[in-house]
């Protein structure tokens, strides 16, 4: 079955290594949870840079997680241009969409971290340069 696929193997392994890896810096109740921080997380970044620099963080990410980071997507809409934490993190509580039962500012600031840690340095640099400077002094 499609458990035999090694690229399906590959990209379940690598989405468990982020998902374990932000249980591990907060305290989630479930996977689901975790997976759903990340993926709002991601999702509100995306529509804070450029278009060509989504694309090159996209391609970053570990084939599941790129698959839901791009879902829903339309570049030429989502570019926002509010520049504030609380702006950032009132988009990932968006996202959420009925999850917002934890410390929001501690746990995207976890995610965001984890992210820039599991890329490319060089690409993790290139998306923090495109993000608002106080979003940037959040997540370093």
């Amino acid at each position: 079955m499609i458990n035999n696929i090694k690229a399906v193997q590959k990209t379940l392994s690598q989405t468990s290594e982020w998902i374990k890896g932000l249980m591990e810096v907060y305290d989630f109740q479930d996977e689901n949870d975790a997976f759903l921080l990340l993926r709002a997380t991601l999702k509100a970044i995306r529509d804070r840079i450029s278009a060509g620099e989504a694309m090159l963080l996209g391609s970053s990410l570990p084939a599941l997680i790129r698959g839901y980071y791009f879902e829903g997507w339309a570049p030429n809409k989502t570019n926002r241009k509010d520049k504030t934490v609380a702006d950032f993190l009132a988009t990932v509580k968006l996202h959420l969409a009925g999850h917002e039962n934890i410390d929001l500012e501690m746990a995207v600031s976890e995610a965001m971290k984890l992210i820039f840690k599991k890329i490319d340095q060089g690409e993790a640099e290139q998306v923090k340069h495109n993000l608002p400077i106080e979003i940037q002094e959040f997540c370093s």
